[in-house]
């Protein structure tokens, strides 16, 4: 068996050294089938980077949040940075990159978070059971960001394929660590454990506005995407304003605008790849995909998002018809509250 090689490498956030503090952490190694091995910590059953401080962690369920806060997650690479800069913008009402990075309620210092002015847009990979009991309490509006669990496998292991990092550095293929992926013994467990919580926690509080931020769809139409957002947020719909921050928003012009403020291992800027759709294609063979499909069918069957991202487009399609009602009855609820 190889052990995790112990090369953290030097994290910066918005240019400043972050400073790792393992103590209190439940670590535990996770090996491949071919012997290559990541640390993480175990926290509340959860696998997590060893870079989230447990003394932050521990105080998320209890944070106090706003009534107008706005609370997004979504599984890891499935465009959180995007999300959180169009809806920033979207408050602030200027097409202006936002001067810091996004605040991830796991890294972010609470303290930090209690400075930032209403509206608060405040981001978590959490799963939605984990979230600030207030999240319930106060109906926030919730954004939940959606990406193909394909693409979002593919991403998540270029994050921290060999580069030195709090996991060490993993060198598996792919192959190997989508098998990890399909156990639930990666980053928050998996995109599919992260979807049937939110079914579960979202059919409990069905009076919790929720607005599904799907990232292919973004893609395709990223004008019709804003004017959504906008429309959640119960802003008055202003065409300029969106068409500004699409532009704004764009992969191209946001790999450079968010240099500053992004993290960086070891100087390399790691949050943003190549931000397409389908990449997966060039990395699947048939075996995984057969694997890949079975354990979709194994954890998703039943819930809302199964059809989003199901082998078949009439599945796909009926999804999104769902949801454009299900997103209307919830805009509905918001201009009530």
């Amino acid at each position: 068996m190889e052990e995790a090689k112990n090369e953290e490498g030097i994290i910066t956030i918005d240019e400043q050294k972050f400073d790792m503090d393992f103590s209190g952490q439940h670590t535990v190694t996770v090996t491949d089938r071919s012997g290559h091995s990541m640390k993480y910590q175990l926290f509340r059953g959860v696998h997590l980077t060893p870079m989230y401080k447990i003394e932050i962690l521990q105080q998320i369920q209890g944070f106090r949040m706003r009534p107008d806060d706005i609370y997004f997650t979504g599984f890891p690479r499935t465009g959180t940075n995007w999300t959180f800069e169009m809806t920033s913008m979207l408050l602030n009402g200027k097409a202006e990159t936002i001067q810091r990075a996004k605040d991830l309620i796991e890294l972010t210092p609470p303290e930090e978070l209690v400075q930032r002015p209403s509206p608060r847009v405040i981001n978590a990979h959490m799963k939605m059971s984990h979230s600030p009991d207030d999240v319930a309490a106060l109906k926030c509006k919730v954004i939940f960001t959606l990406r193909d669990p394909k693409d979002a496998a593919l991403s998540l292991y270029k994050l921290i394929h060999d580069r030195p990092s709090p996991y060490g550095r993993y060198q598996g293929s792919f192959e190997d660590y989508l098998h990890l992926y399909l156990d639930e013994k990666v980053d928050y467990n998996g995109i599919f454990e992260h979807l049937k919580d939110a079914e579960e926690y979202f059919s409990h509080h069905p009076d919790i506005p929720v607005h599904f931020q799907c990232y292919e769809d973004a893609i395709k139409d990223p004008v019709s995407a804003v004017h959504a957002l906008s429309d959640f947020l119960g802003l008055q719909r202003d065409d300029n304003l969106c068409r500004a921050i699409v532009e704004k928003c764009t992969f191209s012009r946001m790999k450079i605008d968010k240099v500053p403020f992004a993290i960086k291992m070891d100087g390399e800027n790691v949050l943003y790849r190549k931000g397409i759709v389908g990449d997966w294609k060039n990395y699947y063979n048939e075996q995984m995909l057969h694997d890949y499909y079975r354990v979709y069918e194994e954890k998703l069957a039943g819930t809302r998002f199964y059809d989003l991202y199901a082998r078949s487009e009439r599945n796909r399609r009926t999804w999104h018809k769902r949801n454009r009602s299900f997103c209307s009855e919830t805009q509905h609820k918001t201009q009530m509250y």
